[in-house]
């Protein structure tokens, strides 16, 4: 991801959240954030949970958005900015930036309006990431009928659980693989391109019209241990030769390490003097025993209800 593509990125959260977008240019953006927006973004706890309480109209907060670390030069194509909205140094925490209220097209004069630059490492994007991660764990998404016309007069559907997982292989080096697996709910099929698969659907939140839904078979609960299970039996079957080698090295740092601190230790000249020396002994042997032990993980990314045309 690049800086235009990061760009893209945000614009495209503001979009899907339902932000007000005042003004934008090529490197900077203007925006009244919509309340789930605001929720994700300021950090107001208290102020959401008085909203929450009272039922009084929200009022958020409004951004201008600089698509660059500050002092760095705009993106290219992107005009300079006037001097009256020159930006103000950029906040040390989303959670309390610098403020203004220098004229902005499509505001009133006065208006308070929050400043910030967001960039790769900026806490506001880590922020903007965040807040997608956390909406996007679960999903639940129709696929449009490729064809609209059908001898029943409506398309049946199966629901599928889809799932990404993230597996690593971890010793004093570290490697990690995706899977984007599914599992039909109405018959118990795997099938481990599911992610392939749902890159040439085109998806919608809504259920479309002429369709109806099959059975489900299997709990999202059994589903999701099946799922798992025929992921565990794959990995089973990899090569762990990676593993044997990363074992040997870790027998040969504590083999190095006793050798260091056996003579120290029987050289020592108090029993206080020995007991710390085995006392750092044992601590730099469960150092290396943590760094090069071989282990295998396997967590859950992200997951969702996909309701797929067919009987599978």
């Amino acid at each position: 991801m690049n800086a235009r593509q990061m760009q893209k990125f945000v614009l495209s959260y503001l979009q899907s959240t339902k932000s007000h977008i005042i003004e934008k240019g090529p490197s900077h953006v203007t925006v009244k954030l919509s309340g789930t927006a605001d929720r994700a973004l300021t950090n107001r706890p208290y102020y959401w949970s008085f909203v929450d309480r009272t039922g009084a109209e929200p009022e958020t907060m409004t951004f201008h958005w600089r698509f660059e670390a500050p002092g760095e030069e705009p993106l290219p194509g992107a005009a300079a900015a006037p001097a009256s909205a020159s930006s103000a140094p950029a906040a040390s925490a989303p959670a309390a930036p610098a403020d203004a209220s220098a004229f902005v097209p499509g505001m009133t004069a006065g208006a308070r309006i929050v400043r910030d630059h967001v960039y790769f490492g900026s806490a506001r994007l880590q922020q903007i990431f965040d807040s997608v991660r956390q909406a996007g764990r679960c999903v639940m998404m129709f696929e449009e009928p490729r064809d609209r016309t059908h001898p029943l007069g409506s398309h049946p559907y199966t629901a599928w659980l889809g799932v990404n997982f993230k597996v690593s292989y971890e010793c004093d080096m570290k490697r990690e693989e995706l899977y984007g697996w599914g599992i039909s709910l109405a018959t118990g099929v795997v099938d481990e391109r599911f992610l392939e698969r749902l890159r040439g659907a085109k998806l919608t939140p809504r259920l479309p019209a002429n369709v109806h839904l099959l059975p489900n078979g299997l709990t999202l609960r059994k589903a999701l241990a099946q799922l798992e299970g025929a992921l565990e039996r794959k990995l089973k079957a990899a090569d762990f030769s990676w593993a044997a080698e990363a074992d040997e090295r870790r027998r040969d740092e504590l083999a190095r390490i006793d050798e260091y601190y056996r003579p120290m230790i029987e050289r020592a000249a108090t029993a206080e003097q020995a007991e710390a020396l085995r006392n750092r002994r044992r601590q730099r042997e469960e150092e290396i025993d943590w760094q090069y032990r071989p282990r295998v993980s396997m967590t859950m990314i992200n997951c969702g209800i996909f309701h797929l045309p067919g009987i599978e």
